[in-house]
């Protein structure tokens, strides 16, 4: 970034969003009331309903403060344009912004490519995930900078 305005780090400390929790709910326990009416057999209902349960906590554990084994804590975008992803543990790796990162005021998602791991590291953010100002700050930033495509880690 050669902005001035972008030359500080942005560091991110988010919390769990109550927004993106009642919508967790709401989808997929919505899916297991849904299935009630259906005619379908009862063991082929249960089926389903235990396995939108299960990804009902597995989207949970997923929220900012529970990613990965270690749960992410804290993102730091550094002013050169990677981002610095610290555990709740203290490890540090580094990641880059992958282009599918999604802006919108009502949500940021933020998809990242970690070096040396398959696939992405998705971090869905909510306005309640954040302090108003570093919510718009990130925001801002992501429009104004755009995601910078890395071809060495292209797989």
């Amino acid at each position: 970034m050669s902005s001035a305005r972008f030359a500080q780090p942005l560091r991110l400390e988010p919390r769990a969003s109550s927004i993106l929790l009642g919508l967790l709910l709401l989808g997929h326990l919505g899916g297991v009331v849904i299935l009630f009416p259906l005619d379908l057999h009862i063991a082929i209902k249960l089926i389903i309903a235990l396995f939108l349960l299960i990804s009902l906590v597995v989207a949970w554990k997923k929220q900012p403060g529970h990613i990965g084994e270690a749960g992410v804590k804290t993102l730091v975008w550094q002013p050169d344009g990677s981002w610095l992803l610290e555990s709740e543990d203290g490890q540090v790796f580094n990641a880059h912004l992958h282009e599918s990162t999604y802006v919108h005021p009502w949500l940021v998602v933020l998809n990242f490519r970690v070096p040396g791991k398959r696939g992405l590291l998705s971090f869905p953010l909510a306005p309640d995930a954040l302090d108003g100002e570093t919510f718009r700050a990130l925001r801002t930033r992501l429009k104004v900078s755009g995601v910078q495509q890395d071809d060495n880690l292209l797989n």
